[in-house]
């Protein structure tokens, strides 16, 4: 699987558009006609694979020898109507400060009156409250409906959201965020002549005493993918940061995380393998299919940051001299 080349909002779905076609219900830009009932294009969010998926429960197995280290809770209940819209995006990192440079780019000022507080308003945007999450529970909050809308990295999108029918897509290319899932292995020793992803499958080494061990934050993703890529002897495990270093110390063979420039694997002595690259990845704009749906006043919001969105990053395509 190569890595999907830049994309642009004009003509038709390429790269990561059609990745997302492939495994999101999307809206077709929402087809936005408010003249009489919303018209909304829901695709079929069918899973794609009924055998290895990352469960809930702690150290759960769906297939022999693979055996995936990771803990949370089901899918809380609904929470109760309100009148407000709400609207999440992330509190921190580079995603948090490219999402308000866009948000401000778009003249839409997210407004905090306490640094502290993790909620907002948007001035231009009425009943509207901005809730500031983590981006792993801007989805996990949307797939429960305690928040109506969201701009989230697509690959969290895809890890967390687990390809739930009720999320949608409303603008899958923001502009900002761009990166690719990818398997990293070392460039030395057993790797060293191994370049693509059916000889790293093919290794004899691998079995069920010794599985192929990958150490990633991507564990429904990398259970997805490798099943559907012939591996059978595979131990997903989890760490937080530096998943770099977890080949050269001796507790992973792989990992599987974000890649932007490969500055980070390089000097780290790992590589990127042919058909190694799981999903491309930048900001998207997601909301509630019921929420979106059921509620016009949500539409009519929808309608409107997505028709900022389109004007600035069609100005900003238009001005920039590559």
């Amino acid at each position: 699987m190569a890595v999907a080349p830049p994309m642009t909002m004009q003509g038709g779905a390429t790269g990561l558009q059609q990745q997302q076609q492939a495994v999101l219900p999307r809206s077709s830009y929402l087809g936005l006609q408010l003249a009489s009932q919303p018209c909304v294009k829901v695709g079929c969010g069918r899973r794609s694979s009924a055998g290895l998926r990352c469960q809930v429960s702690p150290s759960s197995t769906t297939l022999p020898h693979f055996n995936v280290d990771i803990s949370g809770a089901g899918k809380p209940i609904r929470s109760v109507e309100r009148s407000t819209i709400r609207l999440a995006l992330p509190s921190k990192g580079r995603m948090a400060e490219d999402t308000l440079g866009l948000m401000k780019d778009c003249q839409l000022s997210v407004r905090k009156l306490n640094p502290r507080q993790y909620i907002a308003d948007i001035s231009e945007l009425k009943n509207v409250e901005v809730w500031f999450q983590r981006a792993s529970d801007v989805v996990r909050k949307l797939k429960t409906g305690d928040v109506d809308m969201g701009i989230v990295g697509y690959d969290m999108l895809r890890e967390y959201g687990e390809d739930d029918e009720d999320l949608i897509i409303i603008h899958d290319a923001l502009g900002f965020g761009q990166c690719h899932l990818a398997i990293g292995i070392p460039t030395y020793g057993i790797f060293e002549n191994i370049n693509s992803l059916s000889e790293l499958a093919a290794m004899p080494l691998w079995t069920e005493d010794r599985p192929l061990r990958v150490v990633t934050g991507y564990t429904y993703l990398g259970t997805k993918f490798l099943e559907e890529h012939g591996f059978k002897h595979v131990q997903l495990s989890t760490a937080d940061g530096a998943l770099e270093a977890a080949p050269a110390m001796g507790t992973a063979d792989a990992i599987l995380d974000l890649v932007s420039s490969g500055t980070t694997l390089r000097e780290n002595n790992l590589k990127e393998i042919s058909g190694g690259a799981v999903l491309s990845s930048q900001g998207v704009f997601v909301a509630n299919k019921k929420a979106l749906l059921e509620r016009k006043e949500m539409l009519d919001v929808a309608h409107e940051m997505l028709e900022r969105f389109e004007a600035h990053l069609t100005a900003q395509g238009q001005f920039t001299v590559c």
